[in-house]
């Protein structure tokens, strides 16, 4: 019975910090107190029942009580008590389980806002970091990535969550996060696919992700703009190819230039060591910088913690370093249509982190560059002396294996080079409107939504960017749409219709021979079935 009351306690324990205790809890409390009350009824009883039994003789030697010793007050006492007690139970538990529904609903909503909770933390950041390439709100981003075949770094484009219910059922959301998309950067988070998220954070984080869906007809209204976004990329994927271009150039000048740079500032870390504790341009806090002690002191006129002399050659030191240490700077012309492709070019400029000087007037020399407040030049001193650290470290790496580093750069570019010149990115929306028999402006926008909605799983290379493209309907996670892969698969185009709007089901036959495994998401939510339609046609043409 114990156990009971706990367990029906724990379930009722929804308190309201302003309206006091619900209807269920009060139903609760009076069934507690009716339970009680019988109990000490029952305890009391047995206490004066014993207490009798000790003072009377024995039963067979007593005579038998009479009508009006068993119709007493203390009989009409204990058939009150029951009458009371049956009708406090007979209004209190149909009250209790009238309200228990609504009990049931709120329980429910406060798990559910705790299971959110614990979803928006694993999204973040400061969790498992979904944020860091969905977005903060899961609209979509991007991640770092080395494309396979180039070995050239990029940016891949990662897909917005806020309306991926209306592309996937609940199954197939946890499947990607699982076992996660091999060749991307999504990797597998759940422990059955090798990552670190237990069952119930993956149930927490997609309760959290159903929190932030959109609803459908903002969902559905992004279609135009997503087409828009993807001919614009399209539009500027040489610009885009040329900008890597340049990156990939000055980072073969770069390595090239180490052993230059080196014989420049290789030195520089342990001069700047020297002078904050050498005799002469030292001072005890900035003998303190480099943990050791000034035996000499300097003449430090504005007392900033830097000798007068140890200011005078830091100067000059950063001064040198923002000259030889240099950052990369693109320029790249906007392109225009018809034009030749862009030169190579990169322009190494300045590298303003060195942008340091000290004054043995002034102990306020420098402003931090985030808070724009002025700096200490003791501050100032150290944060030379630490970057200078690290750059020369890593420009000596960079010497040593310049070769290595030479090895995988130089094919990069290679690529990207014939990438400009050949131009898979691009799709001749003037031909696709005669095999599609619509107008141009009808099959650009089957170009655009075709690359905004599918080309990420049917366009090898994709998301890597337009660079790194094979041509529209290539391939990649999905099939092959080439040389009429879509009539092959389905001879009628309304079944190919049918099927972009629902999607593929696992184990479910669609087409000719085709067998489903939950990968193709469904589109009717997301797209009007004359858009689909367009789709599908200009597929049917590749």
């Amino acid at each position: 019975m114990l156990d009971f009351i706990l367990a029906t306690a724990e379930e009722t324990e929804v308190v309201d910090s302003k309206a006091g205790l619900g209807v269920g809890a009060w139903a609760l409390i009076i069934v507690v107190a009716v339970i009680l009350l019988w109990m000490a009824y029952l305890y009391i009883n047995s206490r004066q029942s014993r207490s009798a039994a000790a003072e009377a003789a024995p039963p067979n030697l007593s005579p038998g009580a009479s009508d009006d010793e068993l119709e007493n007050k203390r009989l009409t006492a204990v058939l009150r008590a029951a009458l009371f007690g049956s009708a406090l139970l007979a209004i209190s538990l149909p009250w209790y389980a009238f309200n228990e529904p609504d009990r049931q609903v709120e329980a429910a909503s406060e798990i559910l806002a705790a299971d959110v909770e614990a979803g928006a933390h694993y999204f973040s950041r400061e969790g498992f970091q979904c944020a860091n390439c969905h977005g903060p709100s899961g609209g979509g981003g991007g991640a770092a990535f080395e494309e396979p075949r180039s070995k050239v770094n990029t940016t891949w484009t990662a897909p917005s969550l806020d309306d991926i219910f209306f592309r996937y059922a609940d199954d197939e959301v946890r499947y990607w996060i699982e076992y996660g998309r091999a060749g991307t950067p999504m990797p597998a988070w759940g422990l059955v696919g090798g990552g670190a998220m237990t069952g119930q954070e993956i149930d927490q984080t997609m309760a959290y992700i159903r929190s932030i869906q959109v609803d459908q007809a903002t969902a559905f209204g992004r279609s135009e703009s997503a087409a828009a976004l993807a001919l614009a990329r399209m539009a500027n994927g040489t610009v885009t190819t040329q900008s890597l271009i340049n990156k990939q150039t000055a980072a073969i000048a770069d390595v090239n230039a180490a052993p230059d740079k080196i014989a420049v500032v290789g030195g520089y870390p342990d001069e700047v060591a020297d002078l904050l504790q050498g005799p002469g341009t030292c001072t005890d806090a900035s003998a303190a910088l480099v943990n050791a002690t000034c035996s000499s002191p300097g003449q430090d006129l504005d007392r900033d913690g830097l000798a007068d002399a140890a200011e005078v050659r830091l100067t000059d030191i950063a001064t040198s370093a923002m000259e030889t240490i240099t950052v990369t700077v693109e320029n790249v012309p906007p392109a225009q249509p018809g034009q030749p492709p862009l030169p190579n070019m990169y322009v190494p400029g300045p590298n303003t982190a060195y942008d340091l000087s000290f004054d043995p007037f002034a102990a306020f020399t420098n402003s931090n560059p985030d808070t724009r407040a002025p700096e200490p030049d003791l501050d100032a001193a150290d944060t030379l002396l630490n970057l200078l650290r690290n750059d020369v470290l890593v420009i000596n790496v960079t010497a040593e294996r310049g070769d290595d580093f030479l090895a995988k750069l130089r094919p990069g570019l290679e690529f990207l080079q014939t990438a400009l010149e050949e131009q898979p990115w691009m799709v001749d929306t003037a031909a696709a409107a005669d095999y599609m028999g619509v107008s141009v402006e009808d099959a650009t926008m089957a170009v655009g939504l075709f690359n905004a909605y599918c080309a990420r799983c049917h366009t090898g290379g994709y998301s890597a960017g337009p660079s790194f493209e094979r041509g529209a309907g290539s391939g990649a996670w999905g099939p092959s749409l080439r040389n009429g892969r879509a009539v092959t698969q389905f001879p009628d185009m309304a079944d190919q219709v049918k099927f972009v709007i629902s999607g593929s089901e696992n184990a479910k036959g669609y087409g000719t021979n085709g067998i489903g495994t939950g990968r193709m998401p469904s589109f009717g939510a997301l797209l009007s079935e004359r858009q689909i339609e367009l789709i599908v046609a200009y597929t049917r043409g590749l």
